[in-house]
């Protein structure tokens, strides 16, 4: 319980440093999953969010999930949308853009020991269901670490997020 306080925490602070206020939706097997290969290991969500917002008076999604464990790893992305009310669609992964960008965050006892900016790829939300407020989709995305080495996040899945708006 203490691993997950303080990742949740974590998230929030995140959050609260880039003005974005979040709400947590948790997981549950038969719910919301969100899950990928990282470094050629699974990763699966204990975690996710999704919440819609307005940033410089456009419509934007803020879709993440965090694996608690040791390491914890957040997947956090910030998506600009075609249309606020039908999020269906493929958001392809830009450098340099605060739009349509993507990152992993690697913590370890609470401190920041990774972090990887995925420059390209693609997010495609394939299903809204605008009855349960909740999205579907699949993602891939590359890019480098702090230190220059590759990375990749292959075979992403995520279905049934709860979307909140904000």
């Amino acid at each position: 319980m203490a691993v997950r306080l303080r990742t949740l925490l974590q998230l929030l602070s995140l959050a609260t440093a880039i003005g974005i206020p979040l709400s947590l939706q948790r997981v549950s097997a038969d719910e919301a999953v969100m899950s990928a290969t990282f470094d050629g290991k699974p990763w699966t969500a204990s975690f996710t969010l999704a919440q819609t917002m307005q940033m410089a008076g456009k419509p934007m999604l803020n879709l993440s999930g965090t694996e608690q464990g040791s390491p914890t790893m957040t997947f956090n992305s910030m998506l600009a949308l075609k249309d606020p009310n039908d999020l269906v669609g493929s958001y392809p992964l830009k450098t340099g853009s605060p739009a349509n960008s993507a990152n992993l965050n690697i913590l370890d006892s609470g401190a920041m020991v990774g972090h990887v900016h995925f420059g390209s790829g693609e997010i495609v939300i394939d299903k809204y269901d605008a009855a349960t407020k909740t999205i579907s989709g699949h993602f891939d995305a590359s890019g480098k670490d702090e230190s220059g080495k590759p990375e990749a996040l292959t075979d992403g899945k995520f279905s049934g997020i709860p979307v909140a708006t904000q």
